[in-house]
Protein backbone atom coordinates (compact mmCIF):
# COMPACT_ATOMS: atom_id res chain seq x y z
CA UNK A 1 0.00 0.00 0.00
CA UNK A 2 1.38 3.36 -1.03
CA UNK A 3 1.85 5.95 1.74
CA UNK A 4 -0.76 8.69 1.98
CA UNK A 5 -0.78 11.60 4.46
CA UNK A 6 -4.59 11.55 4.39
CA UNK A 7 -4.73 7.82 5.18
CA UNK A 8 -2.19 8.22 7.98
CA UNK A 9 -4.24 11.06 9.51
CA UNK A 10 -7.48 9.05 9.23
CA UNK A 11 -5.87 6.02 10.90
CA UNK A 12 -4.36 8.20 13.64
CA UNK A 13 -7.73 9.88 14.22
CA UNK A 14 -9.46 6.51 14.68
CA UNK A 15 -6.76 5.12 16.96
CA UNK A 16 -6.78 8.22 19.18
CA UNK A 17 -10.55 8.30 19.50
CA UNK A 18 -11.97 7.22 22.89
CA UNK A 19 -15.19 6.19 21.11
CA UNK A 20 -15.93 4.13 18.02
CA UNK A 21 -16.42 7.03 15.58
CA UNK A 22 -18.48 7.14 12.41
CA UNK A 23 -17.01 8.26 9.08
CA UNK A 24 -18.54 11.69 9.59
CA UNK A 25 -17.00 12.01 13.07
CA UNK A 26 -13.61 10.93 11.72
CA UNK A 27 -13.95 13.45 8.88
CA UNK A 28 -14.85 16.26 11.26
CA UNK A 29 -11.87 15.60 13.56
CA UNK A 30 -9.36 14.99 10.78
CA UNK A 31 -10.48 18.06 8.81
CA UNK A 32 -9.35 20.25 11.74
CA UNK A 33 -5.77 19.12 11.03
CA UNK A 34 -6.10 18.91 7.24
CA UNK A 35 -8.70 21.38 5.91
CA UNK A 36 -8.33 20.12 2.33
CA UNK A 37 -9.53 16.62 3.31
CA UNK A 38 -12.77 15.51 1.62
CA UNK A 39 -15.46 13.20 2.97
CA UNK A 40 -15.03 10.98 -0.10
CA UNK A 41 -11.34 10.53 0.73
CA UNK A 42 -12.29 9.52 4.26
CA UNK A 43 -14.80 6.92 3.00
CA UNK A 44 -12.36 5.47 0.45
CA UNK A 45 -9.58 5.19 3.01
CA UNK A 46 -11.86 3.68 5.65
CA UNK A 47 -12.87 0.99 3.14
CA UNK A 48 -9.23 0.27 2.33
CA UNK A 49 -8.07 0.25 5.96
CA UNK A 50 -10.94 -2.05 6.87
CA UNK A 51 -10.26 -4.37 3.93
CA UNK A 52 -6.59 -4.60 4.98
CA UNK A 53 -7.61 -5.45 8.55
CA UNK A 54 -6.00 -2.33 10.01
CA UNK A 55 -9.30 -1.15 11.52
CA UNK A 56 -12.57 -2.81 12.46
CA UNK A 57 -16.12 -1.96 11.38
CA UNK A 58 -19.27 -2.43 13.44
CA UNK A 59 -22.84 -1.19 13.70
CA UNK A 60 -24.63 -0.04 16.82
CA UNK A 61 -28.15 -1.24 17.46
CA UNK A 62 -30.75 1.08 15.92
CA UNK A 63 -28.01 3.17 14.32
CA UNK A 64 -27.55 2.71 10.60
CA UNK A 65 -24.09 4.31 10.67
CA UNK A 66 -20.98 2.18 10.54
CA UNK A 67 -18.58 2.78 13.43
CA UNK A 68 -14.84 2.19 13.23
CA UNK A 69 -12.47 0.63 15.73
CA UNK A 70 -8.74 1.35 15.73
CA UNK A 71 -7.88 -1.53 18.02
CA UNK A 72 -6.48 -4.66 16.38
CA UNK A 73 -6.13 -6.72 19.54
CA UNK A 74 -8.58 -9.41 20.65
CA UNK A 75 -11.51 -7.73 22.35
CA UNK A 76 -15.28 -7.75 22.29
CA UNK A 77 -17.85 -4.96 22.05
CA UNK A 78 -20.71 -4.01 24.32
CA UNK A 79 -23.46 -2.23 22.38
CA UNK A 80 -26.18 -0.42 24.32
CA UNK A 81 -29.55 -0.91 22.64
CA UNK A 82 -30.87 2.22 24.40
CA UNK A 83 -28.29 4.94 23.65
CA UNK A 84 -26.19 3.21 20.96
CA UNK A 85 -22.90 3.52 22.85
CA UNK A 86 -20.17 1.03 21.96
CA UNK A 87 -17.57 0.02 24.53
CA UNK A 88 -14.65 -2.38 24.42
CA UNK A 89 -14.21 -5.27 26.83
CA UNK A 90 -11.51 -7.91 27.09
CA UNK A 91 -12.78 -11.36 27.97
CA UNK A 92 -10.38 -13.96 29.36
CA UNK A 93 -12.89 -16.65 28.41
CA UNK A 94 -12.19 -16.55 24.66
CA UNK A 95 -9.64 -19.41 24.78
CA UNK A 96 -12.19 -21.48 26.74
CA UNK A 97 -14.84 -20.79 24.08
CA UNK A 98 -12.35 -21.70 21.32
CA UNK A 99 -11.53 -25.01 23.04
CA UNK A 100 -15.21 -25.84 23.55
CA UNK A 101 -16.00 -25.14 19.89
CA UNK A 102 -13.07 -27.29 18.73
CA UNK A 103 -14.00 -30.12 21.10
CA UNK A 104 -17.66 -30.17 20.08
CA UNK A 105 -17.34 -29.53 16.35
CA UNK A 106 -13.71 -29.87 15.27
CA UNK A 107 -13.87 -26.24 14.09
CA UNK A 108 -10.68 -24.26 14.72
CA UNK A 109 -11.42 -20.65 15.71
CA UNK A 110 -8.87 -18.20 14.29
CA UNK A 111 -10.49 -14.89 15.19
CA UNK A 112 -13.43 -13.42 17.09
CA UNK A 113 -16.08 -10.80 16.38
CA UNK A 114 -18.19 -10.90 19.50
CA UNK A 115 -20.79 -8.18 20.03
CA UNK A 116 -22.83 -8.27 23.21
CA UNK A 117 -26.01 -6.19 23.12
CA UNK A 118 -27.91 -4.92 26.12
CA UNK A 119 -28.25 -1.88 28.36
CA UNK A 120 -25.23 0.14 29.49
CA UNK A 121 -24.78 1.11 33.14
CA UNK A 122 -25.77 4.75 32.49
CA UNK A 123 -29.02 3.81 30.73
CA UNK A 124 -29.84 1.20 33.39
CA UNK A 125 -29.29 3.76 36.15
CA UNK A 126 -31.43 6.30 34.28
CA UNK A 127 -34.24 3.77 33.83
CA UNK A 128 -34.01 2.80 37.52
CA UNK A 129 -34.25 6.46 38.62
CA UNK A 130 -37.38 6.94 36.48
CA UNK A 131 -39.10 3.95 38.11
Amino acid sequence: MKYSRQRELILETIRQSPIHPTAEEIYSRAKEKMPSLSLGTVYRNLALLSELGMIGKLEASGDHSVHYDGRNDEHCHLVCTKCGSINDIELDTLPTIDSAVARKTGFIVTEHEIVLKGTCAACAAHAKSES
